[in-house]
């Protein structure tokens, strides 16, 4: 019954998670807009109300591909975390940072014959989101990892 609990938290934690990435990428992309350097991230939803009415479509989109990106690789650091009662925050938020700037890194066309500056700031704003959603796992499950097998 511990165990089934445990499983529970993990997998409520995650998600949660998923919706502080999410957070964290509306929240720095708003202030990098604000940079002279920026390209205007939310200048787009100026264009027409009509965007609004595709966002739900483009968010399920979005989170089910953040899904299908980041389950099995946090899946593996959690499984071992949990074996080994780790409970340190940086087990958690480095591999979600590490995760974050590789998913960019490998999906970003701005990446494609090279860097410009847009793309390292682009690159640190999804690793910090990374570590951001690895901060609020940590912060809900992370820091009791193992205590379903103590008495």
């Amino acid at each position: 019954m511990r165990a089934l609990s445990r499983i529970f938290i993990v997998v409520a934690a995650y998600f949660c998670g998923l919706i502080g990435l999410f957070a964290a990428f509306a929240i720095l992309f708003g202030l990098a807009s604000l940079t002279s350097l920026a390209p205007g991230y939310w200048t787009i939803a100026g264009i027409s109300p009509a965007i609004f009415a595709g966002a739900p479509v483009v968010g399920l989109f979005l989170v089910a591909a953040a899904v299908m990106l980041s389950a099995a690789p946090m899946l593996l650091i959690v499984v071992v975390a949990e074996a080994f009662s780790w409970r340190s925050l940086f087990v958690y938020a480095a591999p979600a940072a590490v995760l974050g700037a590789v998913v960019y890194l490998i999906f970003s066309p701005r990446t494609i014959g090279g860097f410009d500056q847009i793309g390292w700031i682009e690159t640190v704003l999804f690793t910090l989101s990374g570590a951001f959603a690895g901060l609020i796992y940590w912060g809900i499950a992370g820091r009791k990892a193992g205590a379903w097998r103590s008495p």
